[in-house]
């Protein structure tokens, strides 16, 4: 094939996609509806949004209302099935926009809408809007009888210089789970197999599934050559010129069922690839019906579709070719794989007969210390995780009504079983053996030992980043609960982004097992995220992150009852100091902001050079800590955690109040008990005075080394503040010590560094250090 031009390729694109019949037409009528949408649990909810529906879908595109994360009005925030009685499902998606660099479409100044097509066969919507000198165009389709919302956009560069961009569209569904763009497994496999479209050719595809049992979305992006955030974003690197313009092109089909069928039939339509037919039957062992049965697909030993059985009928298409396929079920066995060879305008038939039935565990875990029972996540180490992910969940939780006790179902087979509770912080996890027999019940018992119990001496963990279910988080308030007891914490938390809808679910779970909780929001804009806590009862966000500075957001943080407001993964490329640097931070520096958050998931290193730097110039800025986790399920609450001092245990304020005076320090896993001070304190030294602190560290995986770090403070002339340096550094053994150490005569701080043998790390708040006359001392 000869090369083209992105442009060319990506006009070309938008010409075939626009020609490309991708489902049987019903010649069902189209309607553009005006106002807050009536999509349930949709967020369209100004009186000139738009919703477009056929007898497939429903979508809505915000005009007047806020999207989520700060982004440019303009964009599609509720997509919704048409179901068979035609009402409409719940809104299924978080957003699903053009993104002009990589993250956002802010900042922008404006959006201008006109409708240029209602008629019963065919809706079109087309949005302008500004990003810098860039000016983006997008429009909308939608045709009677489609599965299909196509969408194109032209960006053109109206500024004198050209500019640089990874640019494409994105799906963000607030449910369900994700299925990303399948890549080849090796550079050889890449460079030998021949890829769709104008995709890079390590990708098989150019299309991301979020989906569910009772539905599926697909974005096809075929103008991709990038997948970031789990193949959500699909963006290509494009340069454009002054006065240069190019143009994208994909669509969003929305389905009724988890089928990745008619997403394959789409993409075989798109690319005009050569096709033919796999066909057959799916029945258990015992010849009984499977429940929820599929056949799943992969090419190249890469997971790359499956089709869902009807009646225990099975067809759909294939591009010609060879794959590996096997059978399976919802808590079934898989069935053997077969390799098969699709050829053209052929049908393969192969049915599948093998499938055991379900069988299930019961679990009880103990704290093997005191024989009480303990909350536990239970995730399988070795054994069958599907790869649909609604036919069988990768982990479990014990209930929250009885405490030390899991049920769950699981496919026969062979399974080793990681059973924690505070795992890497308060005890190591244990493995459990269990073979698992069709329609049988296998009775399970493990104790954990439990090394430390940090809130015997007035320590309480809590996870300060943690989502439940708003916007892309797939975590119920009930799971959200249950993860957290399950890691050991403390304290429970939630930081939805702009919303407060779950606190008070999360408020009534904590009570009736008389755990403190703080009611959080996570306040975000595209130029920097803030965790805002303890939030009052009903409090609700009053401004539009997309729009007000941050002078506007703490004082609505405040007004919510928020005492402390940190500023989250602080220098990642959208974050509050990253975007101060860049001075694309509204209002500029807000010095009210308390804490600087170390996250599990980004590089912390900027963020701690920042505190040591902050508080050589002796400014009070405390550390926070929080997993970012989303999805329970396949991640982990707790993964990293902060540590407060409150003695008694906490409430929301008492416990917010301690991190604010910086009693606190965070924790990837090693444990801290200051002896004779606390963090946050302030010492007084004089120079005939040795003084010394002491304090007790432990670590479920063994201590390694232990650092005390510090500074002076700086003159008050100099213009680069000093970070740490290391005061003195101790290798240490085994899992329990005592550590004394000599403080320096300086005005300025020390703190600790804690470290165990898997490389895990503490990081203490500041302890002050004043230089006084003896008779002050």
């Amino acid at each position: 094939m000869q090369k083209t031009s992105l442009n060319s390729l990506l006009l070309f694109t938008f010409t075939f996609l626009s020609n490309t019949v991708f489902a049987p037409v019903s010649f069902a009528s189209v309607s553009i509806e005006k106002g807050i949408t009536s999509i349930p649990h949709g967020n369209a909810s100004a009186p000139n949004d738009l919703t477009i529906k056929n007898d497939k879908l429903a979508f809505s595109i915000s005009i007047g209302s806020a999207p989520p994360w700060g982004v440019a009005p303009g964009c599609i925030v509720d997509i919704a099935n048409v179901l068979p009685d035609g009402s409409l499902s719940n809104d299924r998606v978080a957003f699903a926009d053009f993104i002009p660099n990589a993250w956002s479409s802010w900042p922008n100044t404006y959006h201008n809408v006109e409708i240029i097509k209602d008629s019963n066969d065919e809706a079109i919507v087309n949005i302008t809007r500004d990003f810098s000198d860039v000016t983006i165009n997008t429009q909308y389709t939608l045709t009677s009888g489609s599965d299909l919302i196509q969408v194109s956009t032209t960006m053109t560069n109206s500024g004198d210089s050209a500019v640089t961009l990874t640019s494409g569209y994105t799906l963000w569904p607030d449910s369900g789970f994700k299925f990303g763009v399948p890549k080849f497994e090796n550079r050889e496999k890449q460079q030998s197999k021949k890829a769709s479209s104008s995709a890079s050719n390590k990708w098989m595809s150019d299309r991301f599934v979020g989906y569910n049992e009772d539905w599926a979305i697909a974005l096809h992006a075929p103008y991709m050559n990038e997948a970031h955030n789990q193949s959500r974003d699909l963006y290509a690197k494009h340069s454009l010129k002054s006065n240069e313009s190019i143009t994208f092109s994909g669509a969003y089909q929305v389905l009724s069922s988890g089928d990745l069928a008619p997403v394959m039939a789409a993409e075989i339509a798109r690319e005009k690839m050569i096709k033919g037919t796999i066909s057959g039957t799916i029945s258990s062992a015992s010849g009984k019906h499977v429940t929820s049965a599929a056949v799943v697909v992969h090419k190249d030993n890469v997971p790359y579709m499956w089709g869902l059985a009807e009646k225990g009928n099975y067809k759909f298409d294939l591009p010609v070719g060879e794959y590996e396929v096997y059978a399976t079920g919802k808590h079934y066995s898989d069935s053997p794989t077969h390799t098969i060879t699709i050829t053209e305008n052929e049908t393969t038939s192969l049915s599948f007969n093998e499938l055991e039935e379900p069988g299930t565990v019961s679990l009880k875990v103990t704290d093997e210390n005191n024989k009480s029972p303990l909350d536990a996540k239970i995730t399988i180490a070795k054994g069958k995780q599907p790869l649909i992910q609604y036919l069988g969940a990768p982990s479990f939780f014990t209930e929250l009504n009885n405490k030390g006790h899991a049920e769950f179902t699981l496919a026969p087979g062979n399974y080793q079983l990681r059973v924690s509770y505070g795992d890497e912080f308060n005890a190591s996890a244990q493995l459990v053996s269990a073979k698992v027999l069709a329609r049988e019940t296998i009775m399970l018992n493990t104790a954990i030992d439990v090394m430390t119990y940090p809130t015997l001496k007035g320590w309480y963990s809590a996870d300060l980043h943690h989502h439940a279910d708003v916007l892309e988080g797939s975590t119920s308030p009930e799971y959200l609960v249950r993860s957290q007891l399950a890691s050991g914490l403390d304290v429970l938390f939630v930081s939805d982004h702009d919303s407060t809808k779950n606190n008070k679910a999360i408020q009534i779970l904590a009570d009736k097992r008389a755990v403190p909780f703080i009611p959080s929001i996570e306040i975000s804009p595209s130029w920097g995220h803030f965790n805002a806590f303890p939030i009052d009862e009903g409090a609700e966000l009053s401004i539009d992150p997309g729009k007000d500075d941050i002078h506007s957001i703490i004082e609505d943080a405040r007004r919510m009852g928020a005492t402390v407001i940190a500023s989250n993964h602080p220098f990642i490329p959208y974050g509050y100091f990253s975007s101060l640097g860049k001075g694309t931070a509204p209002g500029g520096f807000n010095p009210t902001i308390d804490l600087l958050e170390i996250n599990a998931v980004v590089p912390n290193e900027p963020t701690l050079n920042k505190a040591y730097a902050l508080w050589s110039e002796g400014l009070p800025y405390y550390l926070t800590a929080g997993s970012d986790t989303h999805d329970v399920l396949n991640e982990t609450s707790g993964l990293n955690r902060m540590f407060a001092h409150t003695v008694d245990k906490p409430s929301a304020k008492s416990y917010a109040d301690a991190l604010k005076s910086g009693k606190a320090y965070v924790s990837f896993g090693p444990i801290m008990y200051p002896q004779n001070f606390m963090f946050g304190d302030t010492l007084k030294l004089a120079q005939r005075h040795s003084q010394s602190i002491a304090l007790d560290v432990a670590a479920v995986n063994g201590l390694k080394n232990i650092k005390l770090i510090g500074s002076t403070f700086i003159d008050e002339k100099s213009e680069t503040p000093e970070g740490a340096s290391i005061i003195e550094q101790r290798d240490l053994t085994g899992k329990h010590k005592t550590v004394t150490f000599s403080l320096p005569m300086m005005s300025g701080w020390v703190a600790i560094e804690l470290e165990d043998m898997k490389g895990r790390k503490a990081y203490s708040n500041p302890i002050w250090l004043k230089m006084v006359e003896e008779n002050q001392f």
